[in-house]
């Protein structure tokens, strides 16, 4: 494995990298949660069927295959050079673990955002809307945006609404920033910037959608 990786890395143009081993009851964390990841729809390549076959090895012996074809095999480092890296390769591959942290993070965003809407920070936000037009309505508004979040961070987790659940994303995305914009203008003016990173989000949103599709 430390080889094959290696000799990808050259071929993508980067250095050679610090190699480590996990304990085992790190990996088999790992692997279980990519099980979990795949119970959900998605296609993770780290799963305990993937670590019974790395154990079982794989290995072949290609002499009769060449007997029957006439066609010599290639090693590996020989198929890398023949097809030099691009720009796209490199792409993917600093994106690659990105993803699965990209679909991690969004749905904890949305769903925790519901939950402490709900909990611990209940009457933070129905002071947001406190002495604004929205006064009289700032329970039920604080309600119905918790479960809309939850909602979505629930489509975003599920493999099959994904798609939904990211394009439902960017409307109250939108929606925030207008309302309070309208709602709470002296947000924009607050140093945690809280109206300001819906931008960076809105963002991530796209980025999801453009590297959701694996084949």
């Amino acid at each position: 494995m430390q080889e094959i990786t290696a000799a990808y890395r050259r071929w993508l143009g980067w250095e050679k990298a610090q190699s480590f081993t996990l304990p085992g009851w790190v990996a088999r964390l790992l692997y279980r949660l990519g099980d979990v990841a795949g119970a959900l729809g998605w296609r993770p390549p780290m799963r305990t069927n993937a670590a019974r076959e790395i154990t079982r090895g794989a290995t072949g012996d290609p002499r009769q295959w060449t007997a029957i074809t006439g066609i010599v095999s290639q090693s590996f480092e020989v198929a890398l050079s023949a097809n030099p890296a691009a720009v796209q390769d490199r792409w993917f591959a600093e994106l690659y673990f990105l993803k699965p942290a990209i679909f991690v993070i969004l749905p904890l965003f949305w769903i925790m955002t519901g939950v402490v809407s709900l909990t611990t920070g209940w009457k933070s936000g129905v002071q947001l809307l406190s002495g604004t037009a929205m006064d009289a309505m700032a329970a039920p508004a604080v309600i119905a945006g918790a479960l809309a979040d939850m909602v979505i961070g629930t489509l975003i987790a599920l493999r099959r609404t994904a798609r939904l659940g990211l394009w439902g994303a960017l409307a109250p995305c939108l929606f925030y920033l207008v309302a309070g914009t309208m709602l709470r203008p002296d947000l924009w003016n607050e140093p945690l910037g809280p109206l300001i990173k819906i931008l960076p989000i809105f963002l991530l949103h796209l980025v999801a959608l453009a590297v959701l599709e694996e084949r």
